[in-house]
């Protein structure tokens, strides 16, 4: 009983290992300018619509304004 006990146990630290590694590599992102974002990129609200459309009609991760255009951030 006890062998089955250590043996699941060795196999949960593995487990919890392969998951901690897992989780500390991020993917590089970089940012490009969105295709289907219209208007002018002007305080808060544009900030907040430029997010809503990379996120929603660009399929990517967010979005955000720099100067007047909206860019996209995506997985490169």
């Amino acid at each position: 009983m006890e062998r089955k006990t250590l043996g699941l146990f060795l196999m949960l630290l593995i487990v919890l290992a392969a998951e901690e590694m897992v989780m500390r590599s991020e993917a590089k992102t970089c940012e490009v300018p969105s295709g289907k974002f219209s208007g002018g990129c002007i305080g808060t609200n544009g900030n907040q619509q430029c997010d809503k459309v990379c996120r929603r009609l660009d399929g990517l991760l967010s979005g955000r304004c720099k100067g007047l255009k909206c860019f996209c951030t995506k997985v490169c």
